[in-house]
């Protein structure tokens, strides 16, 4: 039997001595202000040790001041604990009431003296206990005292354990609820729901929200924030961060390939100026000896054309004179053409027939008359004087006609010499502009010929070949170095899909070893743990078990019964309710047997706790292998990786740099066609422009050559029409001779021939008369005639052949001199014409070839003086540059390092290159600096990632990116991803877990409460409560909804959330968003929750029905005034009674004879059978009522009865005492 059996004041309160019995209801007696009220919060602080909790008002004194007035002032409980008492003596230590226990009943002695005087110090009283007596050192911490009473073991020291009324750590509400009765407070369902918890297990049901608050989902949505963004999509289904981050990359990357080119492009210009100052001198040396052969080939070249044109001139003299001989046989043939000198040559050939045939005729006529010849002979004379008067009057006239003839020779002859000689200059003039033209137009013919082989060499020639097979060899160069870089791509990425491959089944390797020897080690782990938990049930047991009865009231049992004794199943069994009785043999069940043949196998406690501690030492041992092991693990994957990443980073940087370099040589590619089609097409569009002015030229040259052919006919027209307009001048003027000469002989001629026709009218009538006298003579006249006719015929003809027999002897002497020769001199003219064209063409190559050397030699000094001028643009760009920012960014590389193989491209391209490099890099590092902060503004400062957010420097956007670089080349995202997956979804199981746990005790909970419905029907005692009924409902805090929902949640789906589901599961995505979502919902909720823990109470909702006669309060969580005054203390008292009743049940498992008390002021409130009612209805629970009220009723009730009265203190006029007086002990015990 375990109880609180007395209270013992000494000058405490204004009472000098009180003793007051508690092992019964005690009723305290006595008007308004005696101290019934101060006597019940003395016994409850007993109870909850709580000054702030016992009723006291502020207006009054506190309770040190109160109690403990004096320094010797007491208050001794006294406490029955399986019929052994102790007691805890209350008083005042430095101001302050503490706590000291005593093994021993009170006994007035130790505090009083023979003079009835109390002790002035604890000094005295300890000497009272005298050594025999073990009391404790003070205990003036409260909570320690209430764990000491409570038997809440944790942290106390041994010698305090058998002080405990109970054992329970979840001792709490038993004060509260006793605290409660007596302050009439209201009940709140939260109290009623805690002691109703506390009453299934000592353990205390919470879930330390602050932890996940403060811990767990610290930074929560920010972490759930910098993951998921790595993983969300935009609209066109591009991971936006990524980008983000490759674009910071890329622009890294290509930043440092920039600085590696101008690394490069530097020491390339470096040797390129050490190449211009060695080499400039010897440059300038070399200009000078060649251009000086190049001024003496120019000489050569001019004193050649001089020599060729004096070769010519000589040709040109003989084709002149030919030109003039045979222009001198066109005029004569022309001219004797017109004297119809055919039928002249014709004419005179016949002289001589004509002189025979004349003989031959006169012959015959004189034979025809020579028989008449005195006839004949007279008319002959007369005849030949007629004719000889004729004759000579003809020849006068013909002297003059010959006159005239003579002088229009003389006059036609000055008229031929003189056109003749105006004739002969036109001819020249002419033919030196006929010369001069056939020049022009040879030498248009030369520049046709000339611009003709230009256009045949034109179309094997090739335009700007130098930049086209510059272009072709770069786009060679470019190709290699793409097939180069994509045959190191491939390779890499095979070598990087091989070494993935072997790290994953390392790494697999590594963990598949580590988790079956951690495998091994739990197994191991969890039988020790079974083990303690198994040994620690037996030692919580202990007490209440047959084990601990047979420790207290058996002696040597464990070389007797212990022998033999089932230790599972019997010896630490709670429910035997063992007894002893008097039979004192060592016989079982009347069976002796010899118990020395068996070993002795129980236990003490001790060796229990030593086993545990040695089981414990194991645990120890196993996690810090598992924990060796897991380090070993995450070591070896670390080195692993380290050992991995280092060879997958050295492939990852061949590849991101050769694809850089492949689309920079594509871009290079692409801006190299462009370059190539660009100089192709100029190639051709020059080769067509230069072969569009050949032709252009050819047909320029073609018509001035037409021209030209043209000119030289003009002029060979011009001169003819001139010489034609002298030679039609001539013949006018001739003409005008001739016709005055004519008109004159005409006029001779017609008096010549009037004398002629009047001689031969003369000689005919001679004749006449002749033929007449000769016919008459006979002689034939008719033949006669005939022969006259005949010879006048001929004489005649001789006339004309006389007079045109001259200029046959011309003719004939121009032929043999000039007309034959003609076909000779138009040989010698084609001859000397093929000599002047072979002397020109012999010159023309002969020309051509020192002219080749003329323009080998004229390249070779413009070559030389390209040099120079490059070499000065180069030097004179290098200065402009040294000023540049660009040269300083790159001076220490210019200064240091010389590539000799490298000096061929120019200065100026070179420091272009390096400009547009350097202001590409700073264009990039802009780029870098723009990407950085999108990428940063996706993260704040507290980020998972550890990202910096604030960036200043240059230095710092570098670091940045050199960092990034390596989160993404490691994989860190899914490291941290997994991390935050194990992590988060650790937490939603381990809130399912927690939540699981927290509501498991839900039917437990429902049992309490109907069995508290139950107890109240079936020994409710007091008529005017008709029901109490309490009911739990859904709780109504916004926290445990939400455990709530994620428990569920984790009950459905805590298969597929695991290390990699969280954020990247497809097929979970949904169900991971509601997960997060809950998480975030519970991160609000918790910033709103001012609690740190949540407890079991809190899972639920408590409501109370109360129906006093014939009020019904309805479903209520709160109870603060059910009917009148009185019922209302009564039903609360009834629900604290029932609580109470509740957790005691649970503590008498371990204890069967445990009490309570329950103080009730004024319970003259109630009428006198409630009165009676609540007493049964506590006592029936084994809870003892103290109640105070005016006067006493029903005194058999109780076991003692007090009255408390005032009475002036002897002392101090201004003082009362009370004095407390027993009026009624019963002797028939309640608890019986």
């Amino acid at each position: 039997m375990r109880y609180l059996n007395k209270i013992v004041f000494i000058n405490s309160a204004s009472v000098k001595y009180a003793e007051i019995g508690l092992d019964g209801n005690v009723h305290l007696i006595g008007t308004q202000g005696v101290g019934k009220s101060t006597l019940l919060r003395a016994i409850l602080f007993f109870y909850n040790a709580n000054k702030s909790k016992l009723g006291i008002s502020r207006e009054k004194k506190r309770f040190d001041e109160y109690y403990f007035e004096y320094q010797n002032s007491y208050i001794i409980y006294e406490i029955v604990k399986d019929n052994i008492p102790f007691c805890v003596l209350a008083y005042k230590v430095n101001g302050k009431a503490a706590f000291r226990f005593f093994n021993s009943e009170y006994q007035k002695k130790f505090f009083i003296d023979e003079n009835s005087r109390a002790f002035e110090n604890w000094e005295k009283t300890r000497d009272a206990l005298g050594k025999a007596i073990y009391y404790t050192k003070i205990i003036s911490n409260y909570e320690e005292y209430r764990k000491i009473i409570y038997g809440d073991n944790k942290g106390l020291k041994s010698e305090f354990r058998k002080y405990a009324l109970i054992e329970s750590k979840q001792y709490q509400n038993i004060p509260r609820t006793i605290q409660n009765v007596l302050l009439n407070s209201n009940l709140e369902a939260k109290f009623i729901k805690d002691t109703i918890i506390n009453s299934i297990s000592e353990d205390e049901f919470t879930i330390d929200v602050s932890n996940y608050s403060k811990n767990h989902l610290r930074d929560f949505e920010t972490q759930i924030k910098d993951i998921r963004i790595w993983f969300k999509k935009n609209k066109k289904g591009e991971i936006v961060v990524r980008n983000q981050a490759d674009k910071i990359i890329d622009n890294y990357r290509i930043l440092n390939f920039l600085k590696k080119e101008k690394k490069g492009l530097a020491i390339n210009l470096s040797s390129r100026i050490n190449y211009i100052e060695r080499e400039k001198s010897q440059l300038s040396t070399n200009h000078s000896i060649e251009n000086s052969k190049l001024e003496e080939l120019f000489q050569k070249k001019e004193n050649l054309k001089g020599i060729h044109l004096k070769r010519e001139q000589k040709l040109i003299s003989k084709i002149d004179y030919i030109n003039k001989k045979l222009t001198e046989a066109e005029n004569k043939q022309t001219e004797f053409e017109s004297q119809n000198i055919k039928l002249l040559i014709e004419k005179v050939a016949k002289k001589e027939s004509l002189i025979n045939k004349q003989s031959a005729k006169i012959d015959e006529k004189n034979l025809l008359t020579s028989q008449f010849a005195e006839i004949s002979q007279k008319y002959k004379a007369l005849i030949t004087q007629t004719k000889n008067q004729e004759k000579e009057f003809a020849n006068e006239r013909n002297a003059e006609i010959n006159r005239y003839e003579s002088e229009f020779g003389d006059r036609k002859s000055e008229i031929f010499e003189s056109y003749n000689k105006s004739i002969q200059e036109i001819r020249k003039a002419n033919q030196e502009l006929e010369e001069k033209a056939n020049n022009e137009i040879d030498s248009f013919i030369d520049k046709e010929n000339s611009f003709k082989r230009d256009k045949a060499e034109l179309k094997h020639k090739t335009f700007y070949d130098a930049e086209i097979k510059g272009c072709e060899d770069e786009k060679t160069q470019l190709n290699s170095k793409i097939q180069k870089s994509n045959t190191l791509i491939l390779n890499s990425n095979n070598e990087k899909k091989f070494l993935g491959k072997k790290l994953e089944f390392e790494e697999k390797e590594i963990v598949d070893n580590a988790e079956s020897k951690v495998e091994n080690e739990q197994i191991n782990q969890k039988k020790h743990s079974t083990e303690i938990r198994d040994i620690e049930a037996k030692i919580r047991q202990s007490k209440s078990s047959l084990y601990g009865w047979l420790n207290d009231n058996v002696p040597n049992w464990e070389g007797t019964i212990g022998k033999v004794i089932d230790e599972k199943y019997v010896l630490f069994n709670t429910e035997l309710s063992p007894k002893l009785i008097d039979n004192n043999t060592a016989s079982i069940f009347g069976l002796e047997i010899n118990l020395n043949a068996l070993d002795n196998r129980i236990k003490t406690v001790k060796e229990y706790n030593q086993e545990i501690e040695l089981l414990k030492a194991k645990v120890t041992e196993i996690q810090k292998s598992i924990a060796l092991i897991n380090g070993s693990k995450e070591s070896s994957l670390k080195n692993l990786n380290v050992k991995f990443r280092k060879k997958l980073n050295t492939l990852k940087e061949v590849i991101s740099t050769n694809e850089y370099v492949v689309s920079q040589s594509e871009q290079h590619l692409k801006n190299n066609k462009i370059k190539l089609d660009e100089w192709i097409l100029k190639s051709t569009s020059e080769k067509a422009v230069v072969l569009s002015k050949i032709e252009e030229d050819l047909e320029g040259l073609s018509i001035q050559k037409a021209k030209a052919k043209e000119n030289l006919e003009n002029i060979i027209k011009g001169g003819d029409r001139e010489i034609s307009k002298k030679e039609k001048e001539k013949a006018v003027e001739i003409n005008n001779v001739e016709l005055a000469k004519d008109e004159a002989i005409k006029t001779i001629s017609a008096s010549t021939t009037e004398n002629k026709v009047n001689a031969d009218k003369r000689i005919k009538e001679l004749k006449n008369q002749q033929d007449l006298e000769l016919n008459n003579k006979g002689v034939d006249t008719e033949r006669l005639k005939i022969i006259e006719d005949c010879l006048t015929e001929i004489t005649e003809d001789l006339s004309f052949i006389r007079s045109n027999e001259r200029t046959v002897f011309d003719y004939e002497k121009d032929k043999r001199e000039l007309f034959d020769k003609v076909p000779e001199l138009r040989a010698d003219k084609t001859t000397n014409r093929k000599k002047q064209n072979t002397l020109k063409k012999e010159q023309r190559i002969e020309q051509e070839k020192f002219d080749k050397k003329y323009n080998q030699q004229d390249d070779i000094v413009q070559a030389i003086q390209t040099k120079i001028d490059e070499f000065n643009k180069d030097v004179e760009t290098f200065n402009q540059f040294k000023t540049s920012d660009t040269f300083l960014s790159i001076q220490n590389d210019f200064l240091n390092k010389i590539n000799e193989n490298n000096r061929s491209k120019a200065a100026i391209l070179i420091i272009e290159e390096l400009n547009d490099r350097h202001y590409k890099s700073i264009n990039k590092f802009n780029d870098l600096q723009q990407s950085v902060n999108s990428f940063i503004s996706n993260f704040n400062e507290q980020n998972i990632f550890r990202f910096k957010v604030k960036l200043n420097k240059d230095s710092d956007f570098i670091n940045f990116a050199i960092d990034l670089k390596e989160f993404i080349e490691e994989g860190k995202i899914n490291q941290f991803e997994k991390r935050v997956n194990e992590r988060f979804s650790h937490i939603i199981q381990q809130i399912g877990n927690e939540t699981t746990d927290l509501i498991s005790k839900e039917a437990e909970i429902e049992k309490i409460i109907k069995k508290i419905n139950n107890d109240f029907i079936s020994k409710n005692f007091v008529e005017a409560i008709k029901e109490m009924e309490m009911r739990t409902q859904k709780s109504s805090n916004p926290v445990v909804k939400l455990l709530i929902k994620i428990k569920e949640f984790n009950d459905e789906n805590s298969l597929i959330l695991g290390e990699n589901n969280l954020f990247t599961s497809p097929e979970t995505e949904n169900k991971n968003h509601k997960a997060v979502e809950l998480l975030k919902q519970l991160v609000k909720e918790l910033e709103k929750y001012k609690n740190s823990v949540l407890t079991l109470s809190e899972s639920f909702d408590l409501q109370f029905r109360i129906v006093e006669n014939d009020n019904d309060s309805g479903w209520v969580e709160k109870l603060s005034n059910v009917g009148s005054e009185g019922t209302d203390v009564l039903v609360k008292a009834m629900i604290n009674i029932l609580l109470l009743n509740v957790f005691k049940d649970n503590a008498s498992k371990k204890f069967k004879d445990f009490k309570l008390h329950c103080m009730m002021d004024e319970i003259g409130r109630l009428h006198p059978n409630n009165i009676k009612g609540i007493l049964r209805f506590a006592n029936d629970r084994n809870i003892l009522l103290i109640n105070g009220s005016p006067t006493s009723q029903n005194a058999i009730d109780y076991r003692y009865t007090y009255k408390l009265s005032k009475e002036q203190s002897k002392t101090d006029n201004k003082k009362y005492i009370t004095r407390i007086k027993r009026l009624v002990k019963v002797n028939t015990r309640v608890f019986n």
